[in-house]
């Protein structure tokens, strides 16, 4: 699921403030470009359980959180954690962070409650779909 943090931010400020920590975060920025390579086979393999995909979301989220302070918030965690609550699996925040938007992996039968959970908050579902001829708003109501 997608969902928009209400969270606007510049990501170019963001984005200063991890590149600032490279030097002392290369250990972590290792381990996430494995993670990528996980991700796609994860993802690319027929019968792979993909609940493993939504653990390694989260895995990424924490390391990612660790890169630099402005990486996440208190609104943020806040609504990390109440996704969890809800039944989300795994997510994190798209982009630099600081805000934007979380995707969340929730199997099936807890998508209502991650939806409730989230509209208490304020938020709401922004639904998506792959394809293959690239990004494009189509509406956005």
């Amino acid at each position: 699921m997608l969902v928009f943090t209400g969270l606007s931010r510049t990501a170019a400020e963001v984005a200063e403030a991890v590149i600032g920590n490279f030097s002392n975060k290369k250990a972590d920025l290792r381990t996430m470009q494995q993670m990528v390579n996980r991700a796609i086979e994860i993802l690319s393999s027929p019968g792979t359980d993909i609940v493993e995909f939504g653990r390694l979301l989260k895995e990424t989220w924490t390391l990612k959180r660790s890169l630099s302070d402005r990486v996440s918030n208190d609104r943020v965690d806040n609504l990390f954690d109440v996704a969890e609550r809800a039944g989300a699996i795994g997510g994190k925040l798209l982009g630099a962070g600081g805000g934007g938007f979380f995707v969340f992996y929730v199997e099936n039968g807890r998508k209502a409650s991650l939806r409730e959970a989230m509209a208490a908050e304020g938020l709401q579902e922004l639904r998506f779909h792959f394809d293959f001829e690239g990004t494009k708003v189509m509406v956005n109501v």
